[in-house]
């Protein structure tokens, strides 16, 4: 269904590297072995001597045997090797097994595409053959099991559950040879089998490789009819058969999860049309359910620890499954998908307080579900609303987020919270500040300056929380407490600057008659302003102490006096460049007076 020629050529590439890496195998091996016998041998004859020492010892002789003398390496930590013996049983019961239950299984889809595009065989036929070595292979691994051949035994039924899937998959999707009830009764009985069997011998390789080869098998029997449908409910059994199973092994989940979402991907770049996209919704909904279930299943019912794999599936799979719908549905339904991004955002909070009322419940899981609760309210912010409402929803969904880590001591949602803050100033910076020319407005009270002035007192309320949080000995002292009163700093500087510098520059362009008088009464008041607010910064920083504000003053004084020299001088009239040097001349001596006094107070 699924494959192109590019995957014929694939196939035959990984042939040939397999057939490469088996020929590498038979020149080193041998090598290999040898120098591990040479070792090992050496080792026997030091043994071997130290044991007829002992034993002269014992014995009461007076003489022994000399011990061979021995380097004396430096003290490291005890590795555990292996000899030659273990070497050869691990390549030759594990390694050699594996690698050919692979080339059985290639071999055998081969097989049947070859003989069904040459006739050799009927379509009853192949799959007849496929049915029967795949039950063989099963009975014959029980059959070893049984005698304490493990490893054995678990290659041979991972090989024949992958035969039996196969076959199943072929009749039914390929051949047409049972209806779909029947194919997917016959594919539950596989999953269940594979989920015993692995139970049984616990062997999460036989779960592995049964899963593999579910994935495998749309893959080798493509078709140029797309039944998608029956692709979508195969994929979906095989992960709640995955899912199913009541040992959480390492690796299953993930193998599960990703590969559902290749095979998905495979399937859109070739088959996809838009009247197939309900069929798609429900498919990715389901998925998406499964594996969320299943995180709360082993957590809530089984209560098996959470690994980080576990983690990762938690934080991977709501954004893959939105960013799925997203992009099919977006260019059609746009108003409903902030609805969406609510949606999400609900369950996620849901989840949360579901995990948080357990007794045993995982703090870091709870924290990630309602960071993804949080992260959803984000996404849905610009979706929904326009201009700068998103910037205003950013900067109090970020406060809110900053309270909450702060009051319980999340590091994981304080930096969430600075995200926010960073793409709150990011949009302030570059979207919501008109540069260019503004039609005439009134000074203050306008969109823009009441806008930010929300954003800037969100910045302002982050250092009050730090400040209330370092006061009760909820947190260190941090620079992030500085970082933000900077933003703050820095945004109410450009945003008053910006204000002044575009009204004078409106009235100019509404009245050319009075053009250049304006944009010098605009350079001017921009000068003022700039050396106003230095002073107010450093008579801050005098008052709190900190010298970061003073600091911050000093260099707008110094980008005041540049503008100064640089611009004022060279196109403001006489009067107009007075009162800017006058009241820059002032201001500074003031900030002298004060450094003067703090600065003796100290030395005295």
């Amino acid at each position: 269904m699924l494959l192109s020629p590019l995957m014929d050529s694939v196939f035959d590439l990984l042939l040939v590297l397999l057939l490469v890496a088996v020929v590498l195998t038979a020149l080193l091996l041998p090598i290999v072995l040898l120098v591990i016998s040479l070792t090992s041998r050496r080792r026997l004859s030091r043994l071997e001597a130290r044991l007829d020492r002992i034993e002269a010892t014992l014995a009461g002789r007076e003489e022994a045997p000399p011990l061979e003398p021995e380097f004396a390496p430096e003290p490291r930590p005890q590795v555990a090797s292996l000899n030659a013996a273990q070497l050869e049983s691990v390549i030759g019961r594990r390694w050699v097994g594996w690698a050919a239950i692979a080339l059985i299984l290639f071999a055998t889809a081969f097989f049947l595409k070859y003989a069904f595009e040459n006739r050799w065989i009927g379509e009853l036929g192949r799959v007849g053959i496929g049915i029967t070595f795949g039950i063989a292979m099963c009975l014959a691994g029980y059959r070893y099991q049984r005698r304490g051949w493990r490893f054995f035994a678990q290659i041979l039924t991972a090989g024949g559950i992958g035969l039996l899937y196969l076959s199943t998959y072929a009749a039914f999707a390929y051949y047409n040879l049972i209806g779909q009830k029947t194919a997917f009764f016959f594919l539950a009985l596989l999953i269940a089998e594979a989920g015993l069997l692995s139970l049984r011998y616990n062997a999460p390789a036989i779960a592995m490789m049964a899963l593999v080869g579910g994935f495998l098998t749309p893959v080798l029997l493509h078709s140029d009819r797309d039944q998608y449908r029956s692709f979508f409910a195969y994929i979906v059994a095989l992960d709640a058969g995955a899912l199913a199973l009541l040992k959480h092994w390492r690796g299953l989940s993930s193998i599960a999860y990703f590969g559902t979402q290749l095979l998905f991907w495979l399937w859109y770049n070739e088959n996809y049309q838009p009247e197939k996209r309900s069929a798609v919704l429900v498919f990715q909904t389901a998925i998406f359910l499964l594996f969320l279930l299943a995180h709360f299943a082993r957590a809530l019912i089984r209560r098996d620890a959470a690994t980080s794999e576990d983690a990762s599936l938690l934080l991977v799979n709501p954004f893959v499954f939105f960013a799925t719908i997203y992009y099919l549905f977006n260019a059609t339904h746009h108003a409903w998908m902030g609805a969406f991004a609510i949606v999400m955002t609900l369950l996620y909070g849901l989840a949360a307080k579901l995990m948080q009322a357990r007794v045993d419940g995982s703090r870091r899981e709870v924290l990630l579900l309602v960071v993804v609760a949080l992260t959803f309210i984000s996404i849905a912010i610009p979706i929904q609303l326009s201009s700068n409402w998103i910037t205003i929803a950013w900067a109090i969904e970020g406060l809110a987020i900053l309270w909450a880590g702060l009051e319980t001591r999340s590091a994981r949602l304080r930096a969430h919270a600075f995200i926010l803050f960073a793409l709150t100033f990011g949009k302030f910076l570059f979207w919501d500040t008109p540069y260019g020319v503004r039609p005439s407005f009134t000074p203050v009270f306008n969109r823009y300056f009441l806008s930010s002035l929300i954003v800037i007192a969100c910045f302002l309320g982050g250092v009050y929380l730090y400040q209330r949080a370092t006061e009760r000995k909820l947190i260190e002292g941090s620079v992030a407490k500085l970082v933000l009163a900077l933003c703050a700093a820095v945004a109410f500087w450009l945003l008053s600057s910006i204000e002044t510098h575009t009204f004078f520059t409106g009235r100019a362009l509404s009245d050319p008659a009075d053009a250049a008088h304006q944009r010098w009464l605009g350079q001017m008041a921009l000068s003022v302003l700039w050396a106003a607010y230095a002073a107010a910064l450093a008579a801050l920083g005098f008052m709190r102490r900190i010298a970061a504000v003073r600091w911050a003053a000093l260099a707008l004084f110094a980008l005041t006096i540049m503008k100064a020299m640089l611009v004022d001088l060279a196109e403001l009239q006489q009067l107009y460049r007075i009162i800017v040097f006058a009241v820059l001349g002032l201001l500074l001596l003031m900030v002298a007076w004060g450094y003067h006094k703090a600065f003796h107070a100290q030395e005295s």
